[in-house]
């Protein structure tokens, strides 16, 4: 026993803890990079997809290494890649809809005034979601 009545961690106990963050640390290192990717102007914001495609990939690797472990190892990595499926399909999204994703980004960043920032929302709303799309 050790000191006040801890037990240490066993060997394999901390094999196992450096191995699980070996392969957790590049992932976290991804998704961050491709969220601050997710910053750029279109169409450099698309890059963001590579480290997010990667970060899956490694999360589906880590996952199945914690095949055998208990639910609450397993919530992070999960939770990840939901996280990631979820900006995957926003950058999916404005890939889609890609004239009008640009026209509105293009307009607002050159809108100095109120109204012009409300003619930059007569454009969202013209664009895919927009009631105007809707309607036509």
């Amino acid at each position: 026993m050790g000191h006040h009545g801890a037990v240490p961690p066993e060997p394999r106990d901390i094999a196992f803890a450096r191995e699980k963050a070996k392969r957790t640390l590049p992932v976290s290192l991804l998704v961050l990079l491709g969220i601050i990717a997710m910053y750029l102007p279109l169409p450099q914001r698309f890059v963001a997809a590579l480290p997010f495609v990667i970060a899956v990939v490694l999360t589906v690797r880590l996952l199945q290494f914690l095949r055998g472990q208990t639910g609450h190892e397993k919530v992070w990595p999960v939770i990840t890649l939901v996280l990631t499926g979820l900006l995957l399909g926003s950058l999916a999204m404005q890939a889609a809809f890609y004239p009008s994703v640009r026209a509105y980004e293009e307009c607002m960043s050159g809108a100095q005034t109120s109204s012009a920032r409300a003619m930059c929302e007569e454009i969202r709303q013209q664009g895919p979601f927009g009631m105007d799309f809707v309607v036509k």
